[in-house]
């Protein structure tokens, strides 16, 4: 992993090896404070690291979206007591100077392992809306036959008719819901690729048809 134009080579040598534990948990035990997390990232924190800096990289490395923002860093900082005993504490990081100890105690306590960060991460004002939003709008139940056809029974069983085709697709049509909205939700819902069984951003939606209820059979 490299950072601000240097090589992998360089990243090694000219870095610090970290661990991220995302929106876990503290836990406090005989060595002070352990962070928990299911599967911790790897990182590497450049030498001279400033605060911001470290922020985008910790967000590129959780591939946050845009609808999301770190909101708290800590740091398993480790410090002397009773003599040559060691124990570890949570140091929050705020700024450069915060950045700056952390580094300094990572040297000073290298022999201990990498850095360790418990991350938090909140959804921006606009992440929060539109979730609500999400959860909050109705939705009808919906069912994409994809290039597929419509059949008829044979008389003495007619019901109308019906759809076929190949791995119909799930959905949910919000309601108040436009032509060129559902349009748009059909091309997402659709998997990527070329027909007969995919769409991709060249193509348009042409056609739709309704299996319509009528008088207990389909039209």
């Amino acid at each position: 992993m490299a950072f601000l134009g240097e090589t992998s080579s360089q990243t090694v040598v000219n870095s610090t090896l970290g661990f991220i534990f995302p929106t876990e948990s503290i836990v406090y035990n005989d060595s002070g404070v352990s962070f928990q997390a299911s599967t911790p990232v790897p990182i590497r924190v450049p030498n001279g690291c400033d605060f911001q800096t470290l922020k985008t990289i910790i967000h590129n490395t959780l591939k946050l979206t845009d609808k999301q923002f770190l909101d708290e860093i800590y740091y398993r900082q480790p410090f002397t007591y009773a003599g040559n005993q060691f124990r570890f504490q949570c140091m929050q990081l705020k700024d450069d100077v915060d950045v700056n100890t952390m580094l300094m105690c990572n040297h000073d306590f290298s022999f201990v392992g990498p850095i360790e960060l418990l991350c938090s991460i909140a959804r921006s004002p606009d992440g929060i809306l539109n979730l609500l939003e999400a959860t909050m709008t109705p939705t009808y139940d919906a069912l994409l036959y994809y290039n597929g056809r419509w059949n008829m029974s044979r008389k003495n069983e007619f019901v109308g008719y019906s759809f076929i085709g190949k791995n119909p697709k799930k959905f949910d049509i919000p309601i108040g819901c436009t032509m060129d909205e559902l349009k748009d939700l059909i091309k997402q819902v659709v998997p990527p690729g070329i027909s007969l069984y995919g769409i991709d951003e060249t193509q348009m939606v042409r056609r739709l048809f309704f299996r319509k209820p009528s008088l207990h059979k389909y039209s």
